[in-house]
């Protein structure tokens, strides 16, 4: 018999290359006219799969795309579903389907268990603006450089960098196939063209060392996530100096955008709030990725095999911290954060443990404190928790002997020390007392 697949230490390998698409390139008229088309097709879709459901008939996507396929019951949905690839008209009223399936699924499991949900699944929405069109690799294919689309798309040829791909046939067989798919998603400003490939199938893959390193799993590093010290990090590695990493640069960002949005509300240019949200997420983007690279890099020159994050589940809903540490808590991504890290780390096959962290910043590491899991409960009162030390001023804990170390860095430990890891002299030489502050 054989068993359930093992999940492996390492990832799958799938990755997205970006690119921009703005206001006058050469693709930014067809990729607006495709957008419109599939947002058209898309919510012909939608309608059909909810008057199957409100008439009592299952919804079939099989059915609706055979129906819109033929024109069956209207001659214009034959002409709309052909005015995009065959393979792409099929791939948009899929995705309508598989949204259909989800919120079937969800449906039926927060009547048995509502308490795991926030609210109610809802109905798939139609599609106001513009629809996200998925090219799957029928029709497109790569020579030279070069990816060119299929001549119904009406897409300019897009020149890549030399060697990024080497070259694909249309509709290739799964062994040779490096690029899987193609999205254009509306972006508010323009669009952007996504290439999903796999990384393992690389030309350069082979010979890179990061897919097969053998890491210490003993050693590890403890991430305390904030807001002016985003992620705060200790170790038990010899040597290994407590690093805080500045998260000015991501505030900046945040509060560019909140006042940029006030005053483009004050003039009343809602139009131009996608744009301007766009542009601060490929902001916010771009120090998520440097600050996760610098931390892979720490762990492959010190020989470290175990990455441990503090996340608390729903730890940013009906938060009541004050109206601007609300907002510059909650504008922060941290669990987009620990996703990007978490590939990137399971690249290199280092383990990574997201870790409950409640009461981690009021116990103290030095005293050794015992760390309770937070339970809300509606029935008990909610329990009071003594501590040997305590958050006496901004950044700095006092533990009962007297000795006052970094806040953030406390909690870093003991989030090790809830996560298993007893026993580790993260504290030693009092290097804990200067930190190395890092701006990435």
């Amino acid at each position: 018999m054989f068993g359930k697949k093992e999940k492996s230490d390492f990832d799958d390998g799938t990755r997205v290359l970006m690119c921009n698409i703005k206001n006058g390139s050469a693709h930014h008229k067809s990729a607006k006219r495709l957008t419109q088309i599939a947002r058209r097709l898309s919510n012909r879709a939608n309608y059909l799969l909810r008057k199957d459901l409100f008439t009592g008939r299952s919804p079939n996507q099989s059915k609706v795309d055979k129906l819109l396929k033929t024109g069956a019951l209207n001659a214009t949905d034959h002409a709309l579903y052909g005015r995009l690839p065959a393979a792409v008209s099929q791939r948009t009223i899929q995705i309508v389907g598989d949204n259909w399936s989800s919120f079937a699924k969800a449906k039926s499991d927060w009547k048995k268990h509502p308490e795991k949900y926030l609210a109610a699944p809802r109905l798939p929405k139609y599609v106001k603006h513009a629809k996200t069109v998925y090219i799957p690799c029928s029709s497109f294919f790569i020579k030279n450089d070069t990816l060119i689309f299929a001549k119904s798309l009406n897409l300019e040829p897009l020149k890549l960098a030399k060697d990024t791909f080497s070259d694909q046939k249309y509709n290739p067989k799964a062994a040779s196939k490096v690029v899987n798919e193609i999205r254009l998603v509306p972006t508010g400003s323009g669009f952007r063209l996504e290439i999903i490939y796999d990384k393992h199938r690389l030309n350069d893959f082979s010979s890179s060392f990061t897919h097969n390193v053998l890491l210490d799993k003993s050693s590890f590093i403890s991430l305390d996530l904030g807001v002016s010290r985003f992620a705060s990090l200790v170790s038990n590695k010899a040597g290994f100096r407590p690093i805080l990493i500045n998260g000015g640069e991501l505030k900046r960002i945040n509060q560019w955008y909140n006042k940029r949005c006030g005053a483009l509300r004050a003039l009343g240019k809602y139009d131009h709030l996608s744009a301007v949200a766009d542009k601060r997420n490929r902001k916010v983007k771009d120090k998520l990725h440097k600050i996760s690279r610098y931390i892979v890099n720490i762990c492959l020159t010190n020989d470290i095999g175990t990455v441990i994050v503090g996340k608390n589940t729903l730890w940013k809903q009906k938060i009541n911290i004050g109206k601007r540490n609300n907002q510059n808590f909650t504008n922060l991504p941290h669990a987009l954060f620990i996703d990007i890290l978490t590939y990137k780390m399971r690249e290199i096959g280092i383990n990574v443990i997201v870790q409950d962290e409640s009461y981690t910043s009021k116990a103290s590491f030095l005293d050794n404190d015992a760390l309770p899991v937070f339970e809300k409960t509606q029935v008990e009162p909610k329990k009071k928790h003594i501590f040997s030390g305590k958050r006496y001023k901004r950044g700095l804990y006092r533990a009962s002997c007297g000795r006052v170390i970094h806040a953030d860095l406390n909690g870093a430990g003991n989030i090790a020390r809830k996560a298993g890891y007893d026993g580790a002299n993260l504290v030693s030489g009092g290097a804990v007392n200067a930190p190395i502050l890092m701006g990435l």
